[in-house]
């Protein structure tokens, strides 16, 4: 009789016990999932959309630009050694001039100083090389400035989500382990982002700036290979349009020119 009364004892409590569980069940928060294109759409993360899209850009353009090619142009090439065998180094002066481009630029420097000699040729298509890769050397450093504040960006939004993640538990009292570590792996796509955005910055970096390297040492190697042998003395008095050379003979030295002030008559 004991046992039975037990029995049904636990069974009315049983079926009291239900609804107030299916009512807590209700009440309980719901956990809110979010898609991964969600949590990629973060403010935090915007950022991070821009670097990618100018990282596309960059790629693209450098990769386009600094290939072998267009740092030597075989039509370049050929109308210049033309020039050259024929001797005909005021056409191949104002070929450069007239039809601009990154081996034209550095024959032009060298023509133009050649009069002065072989050390001022060489030092000219010198500065020019340089020149020309650091232009190119400009672009390519965004691409490690990309992949140094991608990371940043990123870890900011994470800081920045775990803030107001623990304020919103601090101020609700919850204790939930659970929440805590959704609420951590909710800010850590910001994270993510900004490592899969600056790895592949820094991988084409170096990538590009190689083959930068590569064209330019072709470029000089071209640039060198016409000013072979060159007749530095038979153009030594030879002043190319634009290339005249402006520094004469002290005035004080006798026979030297007079000085004259803009806008005035001879001293």
């Amino acid at each position: 009789m004991k046992s039975t009364l037990r029995r049904f004892t636990g069974f009315v409590a049983l079926l009291s016990a239900s609804p107030i569980a299916l009512l807590a069940a209700d009440t309980a928060p719901a956990v809110v999932r979010k898609s991964l294109l969600e949590e990629l759409s973060a403010p935090a993360i915007l950022p991070l959309w821009f670097c990618s899209a100018l990282i596309v850009y960059l790629v693209i353009d450098l990769y386009m630009k600094t290939t072998s090619k267009q740092f030597v142009s075989p039509a370049a090439v050929e109308a210049l050694r033309a020039f050259f065998r024929a001797g005909d180094y005021h056409g191949a002066y104002a070929w450069t001039r007239a039809n601009p481009g990154i081996l034209a630029n550095v024959v032009h420097a060298g023509l133009k100083h050649a009069p002065s000699g072989k050390q001022a040729a060489e030092d000219a298509m010198g500065s020019a090389i340089i020149g020309e890769n650091s232009r190119y050397q400009s672009k390519i450093a965004y691409l490690s400035v990309i992949g140094v504040i991608a990371p940043m960006i990123g870890l900011t939004g994470t800081v920045v989500g775990m803030i107001q993640a623990f304020a919103a538990m601090g101020q609700a009292g919850a204790a939930d382990p659970s929440k805590l570590s959704g609420a951590i792996g909710h800010v850590l796509h910001a994270t993510a982002a900004g490592l899969a955005v600056a790895i592949p910055a820094f991988v084409f970096y170096y990538l590009i700036r190689n083959r930068v390297g590569h064209s330019i040492h072709a470029l000089s190697d071209a640039a060198n290979d016409l000013f072979r042998k060159f007749p530095y003395d038979h153009i030594a008095a030879v002043e190319f349009e634009g290339g005249e050379s402006f520094a004469a003979t002290p005035n004080w030295v006798e026979g030297g020119p007079t000085y004259v002030q803009p806008g005035h008559g001879q001293a």
